[in-house]
């Protein structure tokens, strides 16, 4: 769970969650589940790609169950019911079984889900990263379920002033070319824009704005970065802003570290440094 989270992060009709980028989507998902069900909601787990099978909270907080939904064994009615009695289902297609990592489901199988109306939230990864910090989608990413009420994109703070190469960013030379910089190049404010609001950036393939899907970027491991980091991600919020009509705005931006269970809006995230630094 994040207390210390903007109330932006779980409003009411956030039923379908999508989460994208680099750099902590496996523990925002998890949070944001256990919140969740701390709040008596039930929930589903899910991913459009792969992931690794959840481990339980250091403070002894269980995963939700994983459950195995191929269309041939388990039925929506036996989910239901799994889901009213444990509350937190993690519900895939099948495990690899040469890696161990969980295959996700279909994005119009999540939609279903979704539209069965039998969880309170549904929380999908449908992204990956490969362990980096930062994200430039390949023409089959991001895997977004249609219905998504909420699009999350995620970025590592620790990507702040890195190189632009394939130890910091999953698909460095899609970056280079998407934002005009050079492999080697330091991640900056303006990269970090245009990742940001480019069509064919962070939020490529979000659902249109159209059918009221919001958006959000949280900037996760701030509490890894220095008060220079801070100024260039509040200048990339800045130029974000300001960019012409014809990209994708978003219309929220958060801070914060899933690690120490905080979150807040960029502008205050920086103001906090500041006030820590007196």
């Amino acid at each position: 769970m994040i207390p210390a989270a903007p109330a932006e992060l779980y409003l009411p009709d956030s039923r379908l969650v999508a989460l994208i980028g680099a750099g902590g989507k496996t523990s925002l998902m998890a949070a944001m589940a256990a919140h969740a069900v701390a709040a008596g909601e039930s929930v589903i787990s899910t991913t459009t790609t792969k992931i690794h099978p959840p481990a339980p909270d250091p403070r002894g907080v269980l995963p939700g169950d994983i459950v195995f939904w191929d269309g041939t064994g388990t039925t929506l009615p036996d989910i239901l019911e799994l889901l009213s009695r444990k509350k937190h289902l993690t519900l895939v297609r099948d495990q690899d079984p040469g890696t161990g990592k969980l295959l996700g489901l279909a994005p119009e199988a999540v939609d279903l889900l979704a539209a069965s109306g039998m969880a309170d939230r549904i929380f999908v990864e449908a992204d990956g990263a490969r362990g980096r910090a930062l994200k430039a989608p390949a023409e089959h990413e991001p895997v977004i379920p249609a219905k998504s009420d909420l699009v999350i994109g995620i970025i590592g703070a620790d990507a702040i002033g890195a190189p632009v190469d394939e130890e910091h960013v999953f698909r460095s030379e899609r970056l280079a070319v998407l934002c005009g910089s050079r492999q080697a190049q330091m991640v900056n404010a303006r990269i970090l824009a245009c990742l940001a609001v480019h069509r064919l950036g962070l939020f490529k393939n979000a659902p249109s704005q159209l059918i009221q899907t919001r958006r959000i970027i949280f900037v996760n491991k701030m509490d890894l970065v220095n008060a220079k980091a801070r100024q260039i991600l509040l200048q990339a919020r800045k130029q974000a802003k300001s960019q012409s009509k014809d990209v994708i705005p978003s219309q929220l931006w958060l801070a914060g570290s899933i690690k120490e269970k905080w979150i807040l809006p960029v502008d205050e995230c920086v103001f906090r440094e500041y006030e820590e630094s007196l």
